[in-house]
């Protein structure tokens, strides 16, 4: 009896000690590197994030390409690219014409396709601008569910960036 009861204190010790080490690496580890944790360490990641954060929302841009071949049938991917961006609200489209990352035409036919804008880079230095289309929400397999079955934790903006 004594073994088992030895056996299970040096296990717990382990389990305790494990449990510290694992909190003081996690509360330790900075944004600076290489991991992105929270949404304001994204909000800052960005090139103008006051800009950003006034007009928008800074986002996750992933760069990626995609190859099917038909003879044989098969999917190539690339290595993707993680960078920061920044994706303007619909109403705020007119900064982006006053910074001269936009030109009347290229508003019009985003605003045709119902669409909004994003960039790459700073507005301030010829940004990469791309007219985006926003996903459907419902679709969206990570929001919470409440009681009701309604969603929980998204605002209206979210469903109409």
């Amino acid at each position: 009896m004594p073994f088992n009861t030895l056996t299970a204190a040096v296990l717990a010790g382990v389990l305790i000690v494990g449990i510290g080490i694992g909190s003081a690496v996690t509360s330790t580890t900075q944004g600076d590197q290489g991991n992105i944790a929270s949404s304001q360490q994204l909000d800052m990641a960005v090139p103008d994030p006051e800009f950003c954060r006034q007009w928008g929302a800074s986002a996750f841009v992933m760069d990626i390409e995609m190859y099917t071949t038909l003879n044989p049938s098969s999917s190539f991917v690339t290595q993707p690219t993680l960078q920061p961006g920044c994706v303007i609200r619909r109403e705020n489209w007119s900064v982006l014409r006053k910074e001269g990352a936009i030109t009347a035409s290229q508003e019009r036919e985003c605003k045709q396709r119902m669409n909004t804008f994003a960039y790459i880079g700073s507005v301030r230095d010829k940004p990469i601008v791309r007219c985006v289309y926003q996903t459907d929400i419902s679709q969206n397999r990570f929001l919470t569910k409440g009681v009701a079955d309604d969603t929980v934790g998204i605002n209206p903006e979210a469903d109409q960036f």
